[in-house]
């Protein structure tokens, strides 16, 4: 009883809405009508006289712009329900006017002695009912007025000719017709069920326009939230509980390089692809740990957006309902790549010459030791060379102490040039460099390496416009043969070049 009430008090609007949509659907029909048309003609020309053909592709020509201007001024005056049922009556007759110009085609474009032409015919009578029937289903009468003049007498010719084949095809157009006819049903059924539910919902707005001022004030303490959100300068994400993203704040969105509307349900192991600091491999999140764990996460990381390397550090906290089922995580993220970089750079100038970047003292020992540990495992020797220049203070009292400078860096370049680079050259301060010969080194290679570094040391050193020449003296030590710790195989290759200091200068000794 109540979907009679509903149907009555939509009638008006249901019937206005259908006309709508007959003259909002027929433009691009009409086009096709005289495309078609035309194609017939072309085919049927040899069969069939040309003042028929002239006069039936005038008929649809006329009828066709009629229509068209039909539509063109319904969309122009966009009508009122009071004028909806003239609209219609108008409609209704092009529509059957339309129709009984195809049906023509199966009496005047019906050659007798061309089966191939009588099946194109009717193919196209098929085509133009089966394109009817989509345009003009919101109205039943407007789909009978079309396809009954068109149809009938196709399937009357046939069934006139009297052949078996004939009246075969005369059955079969009409069961074609009837198909045709339950479609257009279907399709009219299921176009009335829609308008009822787009009118039905209408009605459910005054309901629901009450209830939005309920949430009103939802929304507004949500806003606030967000723009509190929005203003933090470090990221923030929010998750479900499987782990796909909900929220994400400007800072997070810089970070992760996604726009939110883009990470919104995407999982938030693809929207934050993190690498571990260490290995560099991929890493989850702390948000999918705190939802897997339901407890507090601290994770660092390091993520790239847009080729920019981030260190990042995700502090994540589980959320819960108010049943204390947990529903998701949020997580704070702080981009540290500065204090990261400070920290490194610290740790580096701690292990490193200012001047040269070269190991300083405190890293060299620290590569000795690991140099013993690899040599007593593997039973093997390795050899420590101390270099000191000589006559470097005549070049700083001279040159100037920033000429002295860039010798020292060059005398460091010509040094890593003469080792291999599993060997560490390090300074140790002023003039002093210690070059440590990693692996299996006997006596003659290391004296070999020794003297490969005095000849290029050696060398003259352009200095801006001035050039200096310094020398090196040189000892070395073996291990374990002189020394089985650091600072013994220091003090006697520290010996070994003194004494080649006293013997003249630019000497290497053991």
């Amino acid at each position: 009883m109540k979907s009679v009430v509903d149907e009555s008090n939509h009638a008006d609007e249901i019937f206005a809405e259908q006309v709508k949509m007959l003259y909002t659907n027929s433009p691009i029909g009409l086009f096709f009508t005289l495309v078609i048309g035309a194609i017939l003609i072309l085919v049927q020309r040899t069969q069939i006289a040309p003042s028929v053909l002239f006069s039936w592709y005038c008929s649809l020509l006329l009828i066709t712009i009629l229509r068209a201007l039909a539509a063109r001024q319904f969309a122009r005056t966009n009508p009122n329900f009071a004028s909806m049922h003239r609209w219609h009556n108008i409609f209704l007759i092009g529509t059957a006017c339309a129709g009984a110009v195809w049906g023509a085609t199966a009496i005047f474009l019906f050659p007798a002695d061309s089966m191939a032409h009588q099946l194109f015919v009717a193919f196209v009578l098929a085509g133009m009912s089966a394109g009817a029937v989509s345009v003009f289903s919101p109205r039943l009468e407007v789909c009978l007025a079309f396809l009954l003049p068109a149809l009938l007498p196709l399937a009357l010719n046939y069934l006139g000719h009297g052949s078996y084949l004939q009246v075969g095809m005369g059955l079969m157009t009409l069961l074609f017709l009837t198909g045709m006819l339950l479609s257009a049903l279907n399709f009219h059924r299921s176009i009335r069920a829609s308008l009822h539910l787009r009118f039905d919902k209408r009605e459910l707005e005054a309901e629901v326009a009450q209830r939005r001022v309920a949430e009103e004030q939802l929304f507004i303490e949500k806003d606030r939230l967000q723009t509190t959100l929005s203003a933090i300068g470090e990221g923030v994400a929010m998750a479900d509980v499987n782990g796909r993203i909900e929220y994400l704040n400007p800072a997070a969105e810089a970070l992760c390089g996604y726009p939110f509307h883009e990470a919104l349900n995407r999982p938030a192991n693809e929207v934050f692809d993190i690498l571990d600091i260490e290995e560099n491999q991929r890493t989850g999140t702390a948000m999918e740990e705190s939802i897997r764990t339901t407890d507090k996460i601290t994770k660092r990381g390091v993520l790239y957006c847009k080729a920019i390397r981030h260190v990042i550090e995700e502090v994540a906290t589980p959320l819960y309902d108010r049943h204390s089922k947990i529903v998701g995580a949020v997580s704070v993220i702080r981009d540290i790549t500065e204090a990261q970089q400070m920290t490194e750079r610290l740790a580096y100038a701690a292990d490193h010459d200012a001047l040269t970047g070269l190991p300083n003292r405190n890293l060299l020992k620290d590569r000795a030791k690991q140099a013993i540990a690899r040599a007593q495992r593997k039973h093997e020797n390795f050899a420590l060379l101390f270099l000191d220049l000589d006559r470097f203070k005549a070049v700083n009292d001279d040159l100037g102490h920033a000429a002295g400078d860039a010798l020292l860096v060059n005398v460091a370049k010509r040094l890593a040039e003469c080792v291999r680079e599993e060997d560490t050259i390090a300074r140790l301060g002023g003039d002093e460099f210690v070059v440590l010969l990693n692996g299996p080194t006997q006596e003659s290679h290391a004296m070999a390496v020794a003297n490969k570094i005095r000849e290029s040391v050696g060398k003259p050193y352009q200095l801006g416009d001035r050039s200096a020449s310094v020398t090196v003296s040189i000892g070395f030590s073996l291990y374990p043969a002189n020394g089985g710790d650091v600072e013994t195989l220091l003090e006697h290759a520290d010996h070994a070049m003194y004494r080649a200091k006293r013997h003249g200068r630019d000497q290497v000794y053991m």
